[in-house]
């Protein structure tokens, strides 16, 4: 499954043939990567674009693709989101860190956070590094309400803005800044 400019559409992985598409206008860079699950698939594009929802169900050996929502409470420019159960994270530019219910489209909460940035996941908690200031904040992935338990400030922060993902692997917490890679034991004691 893949968003463009203009559609999202899914491609067989088998022979590359077209299975369905769907419109979906973009702006400028399209950037996050579609989540696909459990039947509905969810796409969201910054420059006040927004994100949606569609319904994507086997038909007779191919497939329809339906859309049950379209909104702008998470406008993801980059730094992506992740699936979690039933909901969705990410940060959007109108609103902050978001938790959306992925089927419907529904905001849980939304919080503004160490601002905009990228996003990572483990041992059940968001680790949010804002791109500008380099802060990153460790939040439960709760869809009951935003819930910081964790903050720190990135040391030797360049200039610019830093777009890199955070990466967690083996018990230890990846950020890279221009020049720079910092790396953190996160595991638990």
């Amino acid at each position: 499954m893949q968003l463009t400019a203009s559609n999202v559409l899914g491609v067989s992985a088998k022979d590359g043939s077209l299975l369905w598409k769907a419109p979906r206008a973009g702006a400028t860079a399209v950037v996050p990567s579609p989540i696909f699950h459990d039947g509905t698939l969810f796409v969201t594009s910054g420059y006040d674009i927004g994100c949606n929802g569609f319904k994507i169900t086997p038909k007779n050996g191919s497939f329809s693709a339906e859309q049950v929502y379209a909104n702008k409470d998470l406008i993801n420019h980059h730094g992506g989101c992740i699936r979690i159960g039933e909901y969705v994270y990410g940060h959007s530019d109108k609103g902050g860190l978001t938790c959306m219910e992925m089927k419907t489209g529904k905001v849980m909460w939304q919080n503004q956070s160490v601002g905009k940035g990228a996003l990572a996941f483990a041992d059940g908690h968001l680790y949010l590094r804002s791109e500008g200031k380099g802060n990153v904040a460790l939040i439960e992935a709760s869809p009951e309400a935003y819930k910081e338990t964790g903050r720190f400030d990135q040391p030797e922060r360049a200039k610019e803005n830093s777009w890199a993902h955070p990466v967690i692997s083996n018990g230890k917490l990846y950020l890279r800044d221009q020049g720079n890679l910092f790396c953190y034991d996160i595991k638990g004691k």
